[in-house]
């Protein structure tokens, strides 16, 4: 079979032709003589043809010019050229980081927060134990206690992953005099802090146990040395004291952005982690005071310590400058209260070279019991403890006085400088004085026939003119052509010609030349704004590595081209909050922090912004569904009409009647899409003298709405804006809830006891100890919620693509369980979703346990609720009537969706 092809765009394309005048010129004479060589034979330089191309390869040349100039120079602006850059693009502190997604993402975190010297996060271990061999065949499930295992033939065990202790190194807090209980509220301050960052950012299906400080093990150090003749014993001691503190537990070092590029980094190794932009987080008090970058090796490096080698002690004391030698070393654990030579003699005789740690605890050197003791040749030499401590503090400070210095600043987007690429002079200006059509026109002695036939010239270059002047003006609009804003509708730009004298009388209406050009490119439709608009829009999002392809052909399937610029609409609201869909897209709720009732409306997880978006939801806002802002209802015995409402008041109704439900359905989900442009509005008299009615029509022109109310002419273009808005924001059709199954668990501290009405969810597991694949109802398990009677998700087709998105965007290890359920089912579920939330924001944020009746109670709610199916109808072979919907396996049910029992079929 013979190979096909590929059409590829060459990387290195040929652009010898455009900045080259002589190119040009060649070029241009070998079409001259290719077209015309049969009545044009002079093609020396004084011929009027060979002019005026000449005249338009220098036009070119500038043309040229202009296009191959920096980018940022193409999109830079003429005024606040700065702001105009961050608007069009995201700034690298913006897009390149993410929220915490590994544990060393974390701890970038915590370490930023005063106070916190080191931090750890670990997994938390809990099991649950599961009993099949009950009376009543239900499972009996409780907590493990630690060691505890399944007993064989009766039990079955796993494990809750997801949950998270945090350990934290806290700085020794010098300024508060060794006051306990000072040290010990501010302790607990910090833990409310790491409380705060880690519900703020924590990841979807995960969740907090405990916080506490990690505890120490002390190590005793016996070392001799000798010194240089010049050395400094006390600057040596406190520098040996501090080496080893870095060693044992090192600090975390923070960087300016030039040091890391000056490293060799890029920029986006530099940016690679979590946030850094601070200043613009909402809803979390927590102060980030450490704000320079952190090398990710250098952090991964600073784990708790699980053993510490004596050759490596030797190896930092002589790596100072100042030591000449060390006689003999040795360490042990501390723990001894004998004096201190005493100590050191039992340490010296030990011999150990490798210590190992305890889990969960840091290394620390024991200050009272280890002993340098420092010669220079073999005078011992006597140390003053004080000037040494004061130098040992002095490192300390110098060290923290660092760490405040660091800041992070953004990389810095190309402003470019503004050229004016649109400005275009005639071409005519450039032609020698005899040709009578520069600036200086003809002589006044000049005949009408030679006036005549330089305006017949002028017209004639005009056309290359207007042509050369719309090249330019489109080059200058590239950055209005490459932006996510659908408020200029036009993808082609005209220009005005400068410079033509007499142009008056070359063009009726002059002044008004560029909009007449316009009109022309309009009229004529050469400028399908909602195709190429979508095209540029779709270059934007594949440079993100996103597309909306299957939702644009199913939009198209269902609405037809009616469906065209809310497309543009959707892709414009996703790319410019494409920060938050990218950022913050594995995140959970946020149920520590208090948040303002606006910021409480998008207190949401990652995956319900990013799919919310996907799916053209009006908004991501976490809002009553069951109470809609539209109404289907029969308008007689055979039909079914529907109104769309705002704040209780009727804004549009249907203006036709339906057989079939499904069909009001999906013409009203039109004229919801269609509401929120406002070239879909039509004005018509009403019955008032002077006032008038709005209603919407489709591409084709037919109104689909009929409205009663009137307003006067200023008043009802107040009430479109107001009805737009409204439309594209805050419109209640559809939406979604993201439960996380984590969140469900009884405390830890739950025995199993009925009387505590806590309750664990139920596992598919039978008496014989069969169960169901993953046994396990908690570890990254959640429930998604939609609305199965919105007027989208009734449509087969989209219910389909909708639920194969959103196993698509949830993260990779988290099961969802996608229930589109009906409207009586949405009002329990929001009922006790509301009360659920408000307990569980209390029990997170004042660490004390849920009520159990509330978190029992929506547990059963939960796993009550079902998938409903659009109603299908069991007829004979010759029923064809309209409203007959066949049955079709796991696709319909026997019942209605407005309520009571559906029976899968």
């Amino acid at each position: 079979m013979p190979m096909i092809d590929q059409l590829t765009i060459p990387k290195q394309i040929d652009t010898s032709l455009g900045p080259e005048y002589n190119a040009l010129r060649t070029e241009g004479m070998q079409h001259i003589r290719d077209l015309a060589s049969a009545i044009w034979s002079d093609y020396n330089v004084h011929d009027p043809g060979i002019t005026t191309l000449e005249m338009l390869c220098y036009a070119l040349t500038d043309l040229n010019y202009r296009i191959t100039l920096p980018v940022e120079n193409i999109l830079a602006v003429d005024h606040d050229n700065a702001n105009s850059m961050h608007e069009q693009f995201l700034s690298a502190i913006k897009i390149l980081p993410t929220y915490p997604v590994t544990p060393d993402d974390y701890r970038q975190l915590f370490v930023r927060i005063d106070g916190v010297r080191n931090a750890w996060i670990k997994k938390s271990p809990h099991s649950i134990i599961a009993n099949y061999k009950q009376p009543d065949g239900k499972p009996l499930l409780r907590y493990a206690k630690p060691g505890e295992n399944a007993l064989t033939g009766k039990e079955v065990k796993f494990d809750l992953k997801g949950i998270n202790d945090i350990l934290i190194d806290f700085e020794d807090f010098p300024e508060l005099g060794g006051d306990v209980a000072k040290i010990k509220a501010k302790q607990d301050d910090i833990i409310k802090q790491i409380k705060s960052v880690y519900h703020y950012f924590r990841e979807l299906c995960e969740d907090l146990d405990q916080v506490k400080a990690v505890e120490n093990q002390e190590i005793v150090i016996c070392a001799e040395i000798e010194l240089q003749p010049q050395a400094d014993p006390e600057m040596i001691w406190a520098r040996i004291m501090f080496n080893i503190e870095q060693y044992l537990t090192p600090d975390i070092k923070f960087y300016l952005l030039k040091e890391l590029l000056d490293k060799g980094m890029q920029p986006d190794e530099i940016f690679e982690g979590p946030v850094l932009d601070f200043e613009n987080l909402q809803g979390i008090d927590t102060k980030f005071t450490k704000q320079g970058f952190i090398i990710p090796a250098e952090l991964a490096a600073s784990q708790l310590r699980t053993e510490v080698r004596l050759s490596d002690l030797y190896r930092i004391i002589m790596e100072i400058d100042g030591v000449r030698l060390v006689k003999r070393i040795s360490f042990g654990f501390c723990g001894c209260t004998a004096p201190q030579s005493e100590v050191a003699d039992k340490i010296y005789k030990s011999n150990e070279w490798l210590l190992c740690v305890q889990d969960g605890h840091k290394p620390v050197l024991c200050e009272t019991n280890s002993s340098f003791t420092f010669y220079k040749d073999v005078v011992p030499i006597e140390l003053k403890q004080s000037e040494a401590q004061a130098d040992l503090n002095q490192l300390r400070k110098d060290w923290q006085d660092n760490v405040e210095a660091k800041k992070i600043v953004d990389l810095p987007i190309p402003e470019g400088d503004y050229r004016d690429i649109a400005h275009y002079e005639t071409l005519q200006n450039q032609f020698p004085e005899n040709y009578g059509i520069s600036p200086l026109g003809l002589p006044e002695t000049a005949t009408t026939e030679q006036r005549s036939l330089a305006l017949q010239l002028k017209g004639y270059l005009l056309f290359y003119d207007q042509v050369l002047a719309n090249y330019f003006a489109q080059l200058s609009n590239a950055r209005i052509l490459l932006t996510a804003d659908d408020s200029i509708r036009k993808t082609y730009f005209s220009n005005t010609v400068n410079g033509i004298r007499d142009a008056e009388k070359l063009l009726d209406g002059y002044a008004q030349w560029e909009k007449t050009v316009d009109d022309v490119i309009k009229e004529t439709g050469q400028d399908n704004y909602p195709e190429r608009k979508n095209k540029f829009l779709d270059h934007l999002l594949a440079r993100f590595a996103e597309q909306f392809n299957e939702y644009v052909f199913l939009m198209y399937r269902i609405y037809g081209e009616d469906y065209q610029r809310n497309i543009i609409r959707h892709k414009v609201k996703f790319l410019k909050d494409y920060d938050q869909m990218s950022i913050c897209r594995g995140s959970g709720m946020d149920l520590y922090n208090a948040k303002t009732p606006d910021q409480q409306l998008v207190n949401v997880s990652g995956m319900e912004k990013r799919i919310s978006m996907l799916l053209g939801f009006s908004n991501y806002k976490m809002q009553q569904l069951s109470v809609e802002d539209y109404l289907l209802f029969k308008a007689d015995a055979l039909h079914y009409n529907w109104t769309i409402s705002q704040l209780g008041v009727v804004k549009f109704k249907g203006n036709a009647n339906f057989l079939k439900e499904i069909d009001a359905y999906e013409d009203l989900g039109l004229v919801s899409v269609l509401a929120c442009d406002r070239e879909n509005y039509r004005l018509s008299p009403g019955a008032t003298a002077g006032k008038y009615v709005y209603n919407i029509a489709n591409s084709a022109g037919t109104l689909l709405t009929h409205n009663d109310m009137e307003f006067s002419a200023a008043a009802i273009e107040t009430e479109i804006a107001f009805i737009i808005k409204f439309m594209q924001n805050d419109f209640k059709m559809e939406g979604m809830y993201v439960i996380e199954n984590i969140l469900l668990r009884p405390p830890f501290d739950y025995t199993g006891d009925d009387s505590t009405h806590h309750q664990f969810m139920p596992v598919c597991l039978d008496p014989n100890g069969v169960y169901c694949e993953p046994l396990d109802p908690y570890s990254f398990r959640i429930c998604v919620i939609l609305p199965g009677y919105s007027v989208r998700l009734r449509n087969t087709a989209f219910r389909t693509y909708a639920e194969r998105l959103i196993r698509t965007e949830t993260p990779a290890h988290v099961l969802p369980r996608i229930c589109f359920i009906g409207h009586d089912q949405m009002v329990g579920f929001e009922a006790a979703y509301k009360d659920w939330l408000a307990a569980k924001h209390i029990a997170v944020s004042t660490d004390t346990p849920i009520d159990p009746v509330l978190n029992s109670k929506f547990i059963d709610v939960l796993e009550k609720l079902y998938t409903v199916y659009q109603q299908g109808q069991l007829s004979d072979c010759d029923d064809d009537t309209q409203e007959t919907n066949p049955i079709i396996l796991n696709k319909t049910s026997l019942g209605t969706l407005q309520g009571g029992t559906n029976n899968n079929s």
